[in-house]
């Protein structure tokens, strides 16, 4: 085992082999040498061997657990469901069992035995971080807001200290709003979703790139010589926008998210960094900063356009995307129920004059959608008065 764990694979699988020999049945040696055959890749022969080791111990709930990820990894997924179920019959208090249950339960489209699970897993000792987000999630994706916010409100009460759990407790239920996104709940939003967030995005009919593309295009005249993007995220804009600019910066506050924005090949330097103190790191360094749908985690508006003023060269124009407010809403912004902030046009047009921007359009359009319905959104060109 020690073996195992420092990487030392064939001399874990020789030891792991030389201790059937003597002892054939051992349920750990089993579980173990399993584990090790399925991620070297002989799948059928490490789920043998965890079902022989659970022939001897069916009690060992790590065991159900590792095989239902070892069935859903070989695409077996009604095998995978009644195994994460053993697991939970095995040891009815561990939350891990019945997260991945809720999950597999999901998967099959039965919501309401996903949300029974769930909620089992959030309400065991040790809780689970995973199954509040999922089932708060899922509730919100079933349009069930009020509960949605009771799971949220019960996290942010057993784990006060966690970003995501206060963040999205504020936006589901109105109180103890932030003025913008904490540091911490945007970097383990984006690191977590780096790796689907491409694929998520086209399932919402993401436009906003495209948008902010053409509108920069339209601008361009030849190429711009230095071009932001703010918030690249994946890189998204990037490959749409390089033909435009010269010299390509992108910044981003997720690691993860810079990775994948690196592997595009298209940014002349990526820059992992919040955003407003960035922009006032580089002072007269754009001549265009083009955002897509980064402002939707700022509340208040007013410090990150000061900061945007400051980091562009004379006459540069400030292109981004952002959530429209209802307009029957009198707020200047508010923290929406998906946790993403919508701003008034009114308070976008007055910060944007504070800041000594002329805006040269903004216009009112669709980017996105949300639990299949269209989410009204602005695109801004706005340009620094010399």
């Amino acid at each position: 085992m020690l073996a195992h764990r420092a990487g030392r694979l064939a001399e874990a699988e020789s030891g792991y082999h030389e201790v059937l020999r003597h002892h054939p049945d051992e349920p750990k040696t089993l579980h173990f040498l399993g584990l090790l055959q399925f991620h070297r890749g002989d799948r059928q022969g490490g789920i043998e061997h965890v079902l022989h080791s659970l022939r001897f111990d069916p009690r060992n709930a790590r065991a159900w657990n590792d095989l239902g990820g070892m069935f859903i990894s070989a695409g077996r997924n009604i095998e995978a469901r009644d195994a994460y179920r053993r697991a939970t019959q095995a040891a009815p208090a561990n939350a891990e069992g019945w997260y991945n249950l809720g999950v597999c339960l999901r998967k099959e489209g039965d919501m309401e035995g996903a949300i029974s699970s769930l909620r089992e897993a959030t309400v065991c000792t040790a809780g689970y971080s995973r199954a509040y987000e999922a089932l708060g999630t899922l509730l919100y994706q079933l349009g069930r807001t009020d509960e949605a916010a009771s799971v949220y409100s019960d996290w942010c009460a057993r784990e006060p200290s966690n970003a995501k759990a206060s963040h999205m407790a504020a936006a589901m239920s109105g109180r103890n709003v932030p003025s913008r996104a904490s540091d911490e709940y945007v970097r383990m939003q984006f690191d977590e979703s780096a790796e689907s967030f491409d694929t998520n995005l086209e399932q919402l009919d993401y436009r906003a790139p495209a948008a902010i593309a053409n509108a920069l295009s339209q601008r361009a005249g030849g190429k711009i010589p230095a071009v932001l993007d703010a918030g690249c995220g994946t890189g998204l804009c990037g490959p749409l926008v390089r033909e435009s600019c010269q010299h390509l910066t992108g910044v981003d506050l997720s690691p993860k998210m810079i990775e994948y924005a690196r592997a595009r090949n298209c940014y002349d330097e990526l820059v992992t960094a919040e955003l407003t103190a960035f922009l006032h790191q580089r002072e007269r360094a754009f001549d265009a900063i083009v955002s897509a749908d980064t402002l939707i985690y700022f509340g208040t508006l007013d410090h990150v356009f000061a900061a945007a003023r400051e980091s562009l060269r004379d006459a540069g124009c400030f292109i981004f995307t952002i959530e429209a407010l209802d307009p029957a809403v009198t707020d200047d912004y508010r923290l929406q129920v998906h946790g993403r902030y919508a701003h008034s046009e009114s308070y976008v047009r007055h910060v944007l004059a504070a800041a000594d921007f002329h805006i040269d359009a903004l216009t009112r359009d669709i980017f996105r959608k949300e639990r299949d319905q269209a989410v009204p959104g602005f695109l801004v060109i706005a340009r620094k008065n010399q």
